[in-house]
């Protein structure tokens, strides 16, 4: 028992590779890739926010790339685009704030877009790797633009062994987008306490097995997407098009937490982004490692 205390006590860090694709769906459309490296790590003394008993302090770094297209991905005419073609490669540090029922994470994004972003290369590589008939033109795509947001999300947890429901709150603010997102989770199985749950990306430095479903309802308010609108400040010269404001949002999963392995599996759907595209699913998968 004691080798294992202090096992567990080493485990500080945390490294998970995540992809997003709506082929998981059967689909190719809208946000239709994310590839994401997260660094995680937890500190022992103040870092932008201020560490104390009370509370468990986590630094999380991520490094990411999503490619959006319209529907009619391979056509060559915007006139037949419900989106513009998208790319967003982008860098995150985020420090969270973790107490015994509740979390606050601060983030700050930046990243570019464009051809830069190496999105368009990348999706029609795959498509030719693969033999997907269905070749992206990426006819005006969002031009080549350097953005920030600022991102803050307050989490409420109400726990058990077995159960748990979570309330999220989560405005974000910058060049990139602007919208507050609101969403209400339930998640049922074997769960470990708030502070050392997979449920918030959060560090398990207990190596406690977790083995949890869990089902998020949620609503999205845009003010300005730049993936979509473009630039929020000039008019762009390249093909755009407008959002919808409201949007709502589904999530189910499963996780199962194993020592310092971690697996994640999910399903997202959300309405439609734009007058003229039709809502949207998505699937998940991550692996993550803890040492």
């Amino acid at each position: 028992m004691f080798t294992k205390l202090v096992c567990a006590q080493d485990i500080n860090q945390q490294l998970e590779v995540k992809l997003s694709n709506d082929k998981f769906a059967d689909d190719d459309k809208y946000f239709t890739n994310g590839l994401y490296i997260t660094y995680q790590k937890v500190l022992s003394q103040d870092f932008i926010l201020p560490k104390t008993d009370e509370n468990k302090l986590q630094l999380n770094i991520e490094i990411g790339n999503e490619i959006y297209s319209p529907a009619s991905l391979s056509s060559t005419n915007t006139a037949d685009f419900d989106r513009p073609f998208a790319g967003w490669l982008f860098g995150k540090l985020e420090v969270g704030s973790i107490k015994g029922k509740s979390a606050f994470f601060l983030a700050l994004g930046t990243g570019i877009t464009g051809k830069e972003s190496l999105a368009g290369d990348f999706q029609v590589g795959l498509h030719d790797v693969f033999g997907i008939d269905s070749r992206p033109t990426w006819v005006e795509q969002i031009e080549f633009k350097w953005l920030f947001n600022l991102k803050i999300a307050q989490v409420f947890d109400w726990s058990n062994q077995r159960n748990a429901f979570q309330y999220r709150i989560s405005p974000s603010l910058g060049t990139k987008d602007i919208y507050l997102e609101n969403d209400i989770s339930y998640f049922f199985g074997r769960l470990n306490e708030f502070q050392n749950s997979s449920r918030t990306t959060i560090i398990d430095n207990s190596t406690s097995k977790e083995f949890f479903g869990y089902v998020s309802v949620g609503y999205k308010y845009v003010a300005h997407n730049t993936l979509i609108q473009g630039s929020i400040f000039t008019d762009d010269v390249l093909f755009t098009t407008d959002i919808t404001n409201h949007i709502l949002k589904t999530e189910m999963g499963a996780v199962l937490q194993s020592k310092r392995n971690t697996f994640k599996i999910a399903y997202s759907f959300n309405t439609k982004e734009t007058p003229l595209s039709t809502s949207h699913i998505y699937g998940s998968l991550s692996y993550a490692r803890s040492f």
